[in-house]
């Protein structure tokens, strides 16, 4: 498999592409490590998979106009709404085995556009996977 440079993802939330307003993805998925141990000869302790956690978090440039970060991204906030996300490798091309979709329905639990005199106006929103709900990898 190749490496690749980050330089045309595609990021997408409630519908609004926000691509040309991020410069960095992460998502993370975990399960809880529930102690199941009990006394054995060994002494080891035992874990079983419990709940799961999954999170992206996106750093956005600020972008107060029509359709650009704020606008699509704080009303979602402080309504407390469930929306969609998506974010693929590759924004120029489709879903595939080699570009991977992530998507699923998400909340934004937080918000905190700042600024720093003299430095690029960004900050980072971390959406969570909303109850009963997973983000999943798309492959078509």
């Amino acid at each position: 498999m190749a490496k690749r440079i980050a330089l045309k993802d595609y990021v997408s939330v409630d519908g609004v592409d926000l691509s040309d307003f991020s410069s960095a993805v992460q998502f993370s998925s975990a399960h809880a490590q529930v102690d199941v141990s009990g006394f054995n000869s060994t002494g080891s302790d035992e874990f079983l998979a419990g709940a799961t956690t999954q999170t992206v978090t996106v750093t956005f440039f600020g972008s107060y106009g029509s359709g650009e970060v704020h606008q699509t991204i704080y009303p979602l906030h402080r309504d407390k709404s469930v929306f969609a996300f998506a974010w693929r490798p590759d924004g120029s091309a489709g879903a595939s085995s080699t570009n991977p979709e992530l998507r699923g329905n998400v909340q934004a639990f937080d918000y905190g556009p700042g600024a720093t005199r003299g430095s690029v106006d960004s900050f980072s929103v971390t959406f969570q996977a909303s109850t009963g709900s997973t983000l999943v990898f798309y492959e078509t």
